[in-house]
């Protein structure tokens, strides 16, 4: 019948519509996630919020790392790994360990993560080498890993900064560095994790060793809050792959 027919004549026209408006619907979705995405992470940095141009440029740079974890490590590393003193072993250019990372850190188990750590530095120990341990969030293997690397431009800018705050000076100092962290210097080679511990809660921080620093006397613990900077360190930081 006709009536029939108009039935059938108008369904293709509606379910056109309907979509070109579930279309636009998921577009203004995606533009208000991504408002959302780059609104937060300038809020890394307090610094940034005060107009500092060095710190705004540097939490571009982190964007993408501060919203994803890592890259994938390679999970035989994890398995095949040369057995070191204390229970940790190497595979690549890290040192594994037992529990998950930062967040299995405490003042009863805090001297084994020490001797990862140390493990670490008698692997790359020089004022060009950086000791990474990324929090969670921001690591592909739910393993405690201790990365040591030789650090690339963005690592070399980043010691000099830290450096200058506090080489000479006593206690913990911030203010424009990656992800509202703070740094302290600590004559010759400290149970690393020990020192970070006396900054604060570490559970969702990075925290990073700078061997050999402010003229080869000691070591710089810098803490890094709710983010990875590793491939900005290593100097293979790609945009694409986040």
């Amino acid at each position: 019948s006709s009536h029939s027919y108009s039935s059938w004549s108008l369904a293709p026209t509606v379910t056109s519509a309907s979509a070109a408006m579930f279309s636009k619907l998921l577009g203004f979705a995606g533009l208000a996630l991504a408002l959302a995405v780059e609104e937060g992470s300038f809020a890394l940095d307090d610094e940034c919020l005060a107009g500092d141009a060095e710190c705004a440029l540097n939490a571009l740079q982190l964007r993408g790392a501060a919203m994803t974890s890592d890259e994938p490590e390679n999970a035989t590393e994890a398995d095949e790994g040369d057995s070191l003193e204390g229970g940790w072993y190497q595979g690549g250019d890290k040192v594994w360990g037992a529990g998950s990372g930062t967040e299995s850190i405490n003042g009863g188990n805090v001297g084994y993560y020490n001797s990862g750590m140390a493990a670490a530095h008698a692997r790359c120990g020089g004022p060009g080498c950086a000791l990474i341990i990324n929090p969670p969030g921001h690591r592909s293997i739910n393993r405690a890993h201790i990365h040591f690397v030789h650090y690339g431009g963005y690592g070399h800018s980043l010691k000099s900064r830290l450096e200058k705050k506090v080489c000479g000076h006593g206690g913990w100092h911030g203010g424009g560095l990656p992800c509202g962290g703070k740094a302290k210097f600590y004559p010759g080679f400290p149970g690393v994790f020990s020192a970070a511990m006396s900054g604060g809660n570490i559970a969702h921080a990075s925290v990073i060793a700078w061997p050999a620093s402010c003229g080869g006397g000691g070591t710089i613990v810098e803490i890094a809050y709710g983010c990875s900077i590793e491939h900005q360190i290593r100097g293979d930081f790609n945009p694409r792959m986040r």
